[in-house]
């Protein structure tokens, strides 16, 4: 509740902001004209379909423009600068680049004549407001630093746990005969070696030891003393220390998920980390294939049967800029974000590449070690279409 409190009075405080300074002045003109003794210069930004252009032309007759006699460098929030080239274009010149939106950017241009050289200042705001940091920090406005890191895309898989075949065993009597002793019960836990039953053979008379052939727990007991032994296998042991976690990879999965891969296993809210170590057909003829994955079970939380989510890491690229995707707003429908300087901040869109839950790769538009906003970076974006402060074509 107090935070909504302060996040209206956060609007409100923007608004009378506004309001004080509407009318003042064009905000985000996109012509500025300097004049200095008997020389006039002006400079015009000229949308095209294909971008925009930084246009100079100087208004003091027959006086032209050589692309050599004007320097021109763009000065933008974050610390990035543009230095603009210029090539002829009808009276004037025209720059040979495209000037990057936002149309935000604080210009130093000089201007070389035959006798004297001239310089000025063009301080040109768009997509850009203020907001104090008291009312920033009480409103929840947070920044970052952005860095490089890892991009994960996953996967989401279902299936369930089983025993892998090489921890099942039965135990059967190597000669028929009459059960002596039973040392063994269900529930009991065994060594790989340890004696389980005492047989004597039918054709010899002699009694033999019937042993564990691998440790586990014993999950059935076939028979009992004074019973004589059949095909039938006297007990079954399972090992549960490591289970499989059988997936089921459906045709439109099969491109994301591969051996070799990294696989987290949510089973009875667990997160277990591991790979694929194989995908097989599936043996009863599913339209699906099954990824196998190794589950440790030290503590036996775990059950043979339990159903599991299997969360695949299907694409991992290390990029050199990401940033938080709550961080990421659209303006005049391109994605954009908040750069912050002081109490300035500063709209700039930005490409994205490859994404995933919580980060996105940002191809052009933002550096590592600029800072943006994170949190409620809507308060920003309202206050600036409130004051129509974005670029409008």
């Amino acid at each position: 509740m107090n935070k909504l409190f302060v996040i209206i009075s956060l609007l409100l405080y923007l608004t009378d902001v506004y309001a004080a300074t509407a009318g003042k002045q064009p905000h985000g003109a996109e012509s500025k004209t300097f004049t200095n003794s008997n020389l006039t210069l002006t400079l015009r930004i000229q949308d095209t379909k294909q971008g925009a252009y930084l246009l100079a032309k100087r208004e003091d007759p027959p006086h032209t423009l050589l692309p050599d006699s004007l320097s021109v460098i763009l000065n933008r929030m974050g610390g990035n600068q543009e230095i603009i080239e210029f090539e002829p274009y009808e009276s004037g010149l025209r720059s040979k680049q495209f000037i990057a939106e936002p149309h935000s950017f604080v210009a130093t241009i000089a201007l070389s004549s035959k006798d004297d050289s001239f310089s000025w200042e063009w301080q040109k705001h768009e997509a850009r407001t203020e907001i104090v940091n008291a009312y920033a920090s009480q409103a929840g406005i947070t920044t970052t630093v952005a860095t490089g890191g890892e991009i994960k895309q996953h996967t989401q898989v279902y299936g369930q746990l089983t025993v892998p075949p090489q921890q099942r065993a039965e135990v059967h009597a190597r000669f028929a005969g009459i059960v002596e002793q039973l040392f063994a019960g269900i529930g009991q836990t065994v060594k790989a070696g340890e004696q389980m039953a005492r047989v004597q053979s039918n054709d010899s008379l002699q009694a033999y030891d019937v042993k564990a052939p691998i440790a586990g727990l014993v999950i059935s007991r076939n028979m009992n003393i004074g019973e004589l032994t059949s095909t039938l296998p006297l007990f079954a042991i399972v090992d549960t220390s490591v289970l499989w976690a059988q997936l089921m990879i459906f045709p439109s999965q099969r491109n994301q998920v591969a051996e070799g891969k990294s696989v987290h296993i949510i089973a009875n809210g667990r997160q277990l980390d591991s790979t694929i170590t194989s995908i097989i057909p599936s043996t009863d003829g599913q339209p699906y294939q099954l990824a196998l994955v190794k589950v440790m079970n030290k503590d036996g939380k775990l059950s043979p049967g339990d159903l599991v989510t299997g969360i695949v890491d299907s694409q991992q690229k290390t990029v050199p800029v990401k940033i938080e995707n709550r961080a990421i707003q659209t303006l005049n429908n391109k994605p954009v974000v908040f750069l912050n300087e002081g109490n300035a901040y500063q709209a700039t869109p930005v490409t994205l590449g490859l994404q995933d839950d919580n980060y996105s790769e940002v191809v052009a538009g933002l550096s590592a070690g600029q800072t943006y906003v994170v949190d409620n970076s809507f308060l920003i974006k309202a206050d600036i279409q409130k004051s129509g402060a974005s670029h409008a074509h």
